[in-house]
């Protein structure tokens, strides 16, 4: 006789194929009934899903409610967080799932306590280096379903899941058969025999324990009322003992298991359930928005909020997480990897669209109010340096200004790498103390000017310019069609884009071929051929500092290659640029899409002869080898087809050379042979289809449940306009970890620059509102907050949530060696700010150090 212990909860999709406004009409009267039952049973307990955030919009109806909610808690009846969101686990950054989980439990405690625990029911996968950021976030465990081969990874659902690294493991609960396994709770026959009992059965074939984790709930499941009650008949009826539990005691049944297993890896393997290895290229819109706003928060906003404070500029760490808020609500499983209706995707949309504004806001707010302390002068720009060690290099700062001949007299090589000239106008108000009148405001040039120079760490300088005799360069139209640096040359040869190095070759091309499948998978159509697409015009611009090479071309297709119907055109523009002193070739790709039903994919011949990959993913990289097993269908529910996720980066390597691609928000390849396959685009008009070629039987979705509908999403097929960036190294040497994680540095490096100039107040949205504030800051004109050996690589720098005068730093090391490092007087602590030993000042390999800080 086996003991199930039988939780209670309910899983709760936030949005889906139905809204977050529905989802809260839902939970307006659940909620409530849950309440009551719990009030009426106190024996009962209910777990409300892992994510805080549905809480806190039934709290926002129910403000009143608020003192039942945190009797219930502290009661140990109701179960609340630790998750802001459910956040998804490979297209979600590594920063961004901490602050998933750091938000979560700031937010938790107004309730009282959070659940302790790694709680991801529903997530498609999980990526190698969970346990790691769990650990950061205070955990010790994790419960999960998806992605798991018994009899493979482990044999039993509960054992030991390590990060790459050593230091960080969790103990890990799956639950074979989902969240819903013991759903209903029905105390009849044939409940007990037909699904109970066989699912206690199954689990315990595998772990061999006597006690095993029965989850009672499922999609918006309300609480099963009478719990105890339905429980005392089910154990008269069944063949094993069944108990009311909770997840924290089941987890302390598991740590005191002798001899666990030990795993190390990613989740990803589609036995059991789905895990929907193609989702990484579905609604690549939400994709690209939410990698932008990502490296918008992490890479500028927060550093500059650290600056602001330095400033005695005001901005509440509240503010900042309102912002991240709106991020990770699109971050859920079903949100961010797109299988949702389109009403859904434009409300995620929205929000990010609502973070993207707060982020300009923030930032606009902060570099004016320290412009206006130091009373610049129009010629005079403040240039900001965001990263935590000192810079020399180059950035790509905005001058605004009447004409282009003009001179930075430090910069003696700026140039001018982009730029707009905006015409005069004709009887434009102004307003002077005597009165009002019209005048012609004459025209003036917005110029991107890439400046080599050096800048104090996490902080800024002011750099000036003057009137000159000659323009600066500028960029110039030159004949050919080829460009070089000291480290590549291009060339648009005969149809094909060529990439040498001096020593290796490779090559560029785009390919488009149907897409049969919804917004879960891609599918291939039986008989299609894909489509090498061509460029029809070749330019080159060059300048002393920047080579640039346009390729355009607009390429005939079937309207709808799913029905091979109509003609449409796919109008593309790629353009490669080469600066001097860099080893990257970015890469920016700009399409018109005006095809239905269709996968486009950036492939690129590395040269690199090899039979596995590397892929990013946080504070680390994972090796992956191509390939699908033979007869698949008789062990797996999906073909395990070996298109994979990355975070920032995948690289073929072996012992000579290797090529890498950074990416911004591409977020899925396939190795094939020497090539990497990145997608760009893979576009549908269904939510979930039945019978695809990699992914036989139901749809996903529920779309072909007794029922239910099948569910247009005319929006995913993505009609218009979107732009892909990414960069390219070819290096006649292995993969190194450390040198990649610094071109992934480098390929996100920003430039935060700002001018008070009398032309354009709406250049920055809020110019024309940010009052100067009345008494002094005391702004310096040159301002350097850290200095951290250059070597350190900075994953985040933030605003303390806890502590208005400290802010916090994460030193990362993706590397397979333990780093020392000095802790320039930083008090350590994890994630949530909770201080922690480390005697020896060392990062373990493949994790990160947190450490918290006096604003000075």
């Amino acid at each position: 006789m086996v003991k199930a212990h039988i939780v209670n909860h309910t899983h709760w999709d936030r949005e889906w194929y139905f809204t977050s406004a529905d989802a809260l009409v839902l939970s307006e009267q659940l909620f409530t009934e849950v309440i009551e039952e719990l009030k009426t049973h106190p024996e009962a307990n209910f777990v409300l899903d892992g994510q805080l955030s549905i809480l806190d919009d039934y709290v926002a109806l129910y403000p009143e409610k608020m003192a039942d909610i945190k009797q219930l808690i502290a009661d140990k009846q109701l179960f609340i967080g630790p998750w802001f969101t459910q956040t998804d686990a490979f297209f979600a950054h590594g920063e961004s799932i901490l602050r998933n989980a750091m938000i979560g439990i700031f937010d938790s405690k107004k309730y009282g306590d959070y659940m302790k625990i790694g709680y991801l029911p529903d997530t498609f996968g999980f990526n190698a280096q969970i346990p790691t950021l769990l650990a950061h976030a205070g955990f010790d465990n994790v419960i999960f379903w998806r992605g798991i081969h018994l009899g493979e990874h482990v044999n039993s659902p509960y054992f030991k899941w390590q990060g790459l690294g050593t230091d960080s493991s969790v103990y890990a609960i799956n639950m074979p058969q989902g969240y819903g396994t013991g759903m209903l709770l029905e105390p009849t026959t044939a409940y007990v025999d037909g699904r109970l009992d066989p699912a206690i059965d199954f689990i315990e074939k595998y772990s061999k324990t006597t006690e095993v984790l029965i989850p009672s709930g499922n999609d918006q499941l309300n609480i099963i009322t009478n719990f105890a009650e339905k429980l005392a008949e089910i154990n008269k009826m069944g063949r094993h003992s069944y108990a009311l539990s909770t997840y924290q005691d089941f987890i302390q049944y598991v740590k005191e298991l002798p001899d666990l297993e030990e795993y190390r890896g990613e989740f990803r393997s589609p036995v059991l359930a789905r895990v929907h290895k193609t989702i990484g290229s579905s609604r690549m819109n939400i994709k690209l928005k939410s990698a932008e706003l990502e490296q918008k928060l992490l890479t500028r906003i927060e550093p500059l909020l650290v600056i602001a404070k330095a400033s005695g500029i005001s901005i509440s760490e509240r503010l900042l997480m309102h912002t991240w808020k709106k991020l990770l609500e699109g971050q859920a499983h079903d949100s961010l990897a797109g299988c949702v209706s389109d009403a859904v995707a434009e409300d995620i949309l929205h929000r990010m669209k609502e973070a993207d504004e707060l982020c300009d806001s923030i930032e606009n707010t902060i570099v004016k109010k320290i412009a206006d302390d130091l009373s610049l002068a129009a010629n005079e720009i403040l240039v900001f340096n965001t990263e935590l060690h000192d810079f020399d290099g180059y950035k790509e700062i905005q001058v605004v200004t009447k004409h282009k001949n003009i001179h930075f007299p430090e910069f003696p090589n700026a140039t001018i790498i982009h730029e707009q000239f905006i015409e005069p106008r004709q009887n434009v108000l102004e307003e002077t103390p005597a009165g009002n009148r019209y005048i012609e405001e004459p025209g003036y040039y917005v110029l991107q000017v890439r400046v080599k120079m050096a800048l104090p760490g996490l902080g800024y300088r002011v750099i000036h310019f003057t009137e000159n005799q000659q323009a600066l360069e500028s960029m110039t139209q030159a004949s050919g069609t080829s460009i070089q640096n000291e480290f590549y040359k291009i060339a648009f040869e005969h149809g094909e884009i060529i990439i040498e190095n001096g020593k290796q070759t490779a090559s560029i091309e785009l390919e488009d071929d149907a897409n049969a499948g919804d917004t879960y998978d891609y599918s291939p159509l039986a008989g299609d051929i894909a489509r090498v697409l061509t460029f029809s015009e070749a330019v080159t611009e060059k300048s002393s500092e920047v080579e640039r090479l346009i390729l355009t071309g607009t390429n005939t297709l079937p309207l709808d290659r799913l029905a091979n119907k109509g003609q449409g055109e796919l109008r593309i523009q790629m353009t490669l640029e080469l600066k001097k002193g860099s080893e990257l070739l970015d890469c920016e790709i700009g399409v018109d899409n005006q095809i239905k039903n269709h996968r486009l994919r950036l492939k690129v011949n590395t040269g690199v002869v090899t039979d596995y990959n590397i892929a990013s993913l946080p504070f680390g990289y994972i090796e992956r080898k191509p390939g699908v097993p033979a007869n698949w269908q008789e062990t797996y529910s999906e073909m395990p087809i070996d298109i994979e996720p990355l975070e920032q980066s995948v690289t073929l390597t072996n012992e000579a050379q290797s090529c890498t691609i950074f990416t911004r928000g591409i977020k899925e390849y396939q190795q094939l042979d020497q090539h990497i396959a990145l997608t760009l685009l893979a576009t549908t008009g269904e939510l979930g289809k039945p019978d695809l070629a990699y992914r036989p039987g139901r749809a996903s979705g529920d779309t072909t449940k007794k029922g239910h509908v099948l569910i247009p999403t005319e929006g995913a097929q993505l009609i218009g306009t979107h732009q892909f960036s990414l960069a390219i190294y070819l290096g006649a040497e292995p993969f190194d970890a450390r040198k990649t994680a610094w071109r992934t540095r480098e390929f996100n490096q920003q430039t935060v620059s700002y001018q008070r100039q009398p032309f354009n107040h709406f250049l920055h949205r809020l110019d024309n509102k940010i009052q100067k504030t009345e008494r002094q800051l005391g702004a310096k004109r040159t301002l350097g907050l850290q200095h951290l050996p250059k070597e350190y690589l900075i994953s985040a720098c933030h605003p303390s949530y806890y502590d208005p005068n400290k802010y916090i730093i994460r030193i990362e090391n993706p590397t397979s060696t333990p780093q020392k490092i000095d802790l320039h007087g930083g008090e350590v602590v994890n994630a949530i700010e909770e201080t922690i030993q480390n005697t020896n000042n060392t990062i373990p390999a493949y994790d990160a150090i947190t450490l918290r800080l006096q604003i000075k």
